[in-house]
């Protein structure tokens, strides 16, 4: 009894700590992504033209690119473009949460098509006709942001596979305190749960300065859509800038294993902590 009420008296006093310091649950400040953690080299097999393992703070996303390649029936092909198809897979795993098999595939699914519709207008599919892209993504953890994990891990394993994109794609969630005091960068699974935080997913394309996926869980008036979107491009800036770094460090162990100066090894894992 003793060690139990001191560990619970432990707990009490690590919250206090943090909101004194108005901090959030995990530490970070509201304007602080997770740690992002990436590896360009996570699989090799010939049958993937691309592949990355993105992890953001404890969720873990695992992006396969098949493509462009013939389609599997003529029915899909497309005479001026190609065909894009997403599929998201679940670990049973990747949570703690214990879903029906219907709630799950529906959450999947979801998932799938705004991937989906975000690549859409990002990829030049016009360059490929008649050809297929096959995006399989593989939720491996999940502690929150998993549309934008996957959106980010989808934009590097394309980048890997070759597909020629008109910007990189870069997403973040941002989250709004009911009182409208605060807004909550790169929001976890916790506060996503929290009944107190309204929570917003964006996903951008920063060079181009446009946006093409917006996401709401709840009804947000002007201003407060506006404090919101600009909490969430702020936090896709900062995961461009780091996806941009691992971007130029592959290419460049890339032209380095050309020359035969380096091996590459699919199990080399690239990690940046973001600097915010």
């Amino acid at each position: 009894f003793f060690f139990a009420s001191k560990h619970k008296m432990a707990s009490f006093r690590r919250q206090d700590i943090l909101s004194l310091c108005h901090l959030r649950n995990d530490g970070r400040k509201q304007n602080e992504i997770r740690r992002i953690s990436i590896n360009m080299n996570p699989i090799s097999s010939g049958s993937v033209s691309g592949a990355c393992l993105f992890q953001m703070g404890l969720t873990r996303v695992l992006a396969c690119v098949c493509g462009p390649m013939e389609c599997a029936r003529r029915s899909d092909e497309r005479s001026d473009r190609a065909n894009l198809s997403v599929t998201v897979k679940s670990s049973p795993f990747s949570s703690t949460n214990r879903q029906t098999k219907s709630q799950s595939n529906k959450q999947l699914l979801e998932i799938a098509n705004d991937i989906q519709n975000a690549f859409s207008a990002a990829i030049l599919l016009h360059l490929y006709p008649r050809a297929a892209i096959y995006v399989n993504v593989h939720i491996l953890a999940d502690d929150g942001g998993i549309l934008e994990c996957a959106i980010n891990a989808t934009s590097l394993a394309l980048i890997n596979a070759g597909v020629s994109l008109k910007d990189l794609v870069c997403a973040c969630s941002s989250g709004l305190l009911s009182d409208g005091t605060m807004t909550l960068v790169d929001v976890n699974k916790q506060e996503a749960f929290d009944s107190n935080v309204y929570k917003m997913s964006v996903a951008t394309m920063p060079q181009r300065g446009s946006v093409i996926l917006t996401k709401l869980s709840s009804r947000f008036s002007l201003k407060e859509l506006e404090r919101v979107l600009d909490s969430a491009t702020t936090g896709c800036r900062a995961v461009c800038d780091i996806m941009a770094q691992i971007i130029r460090e592959h290419h460049a162990l890339l032209v380095a294993a050309r020359m035969g100066n380096v091996n590459v090894s699919c199990n080399a894992l690239t990690e940046v902590s973001d600097l915010c």
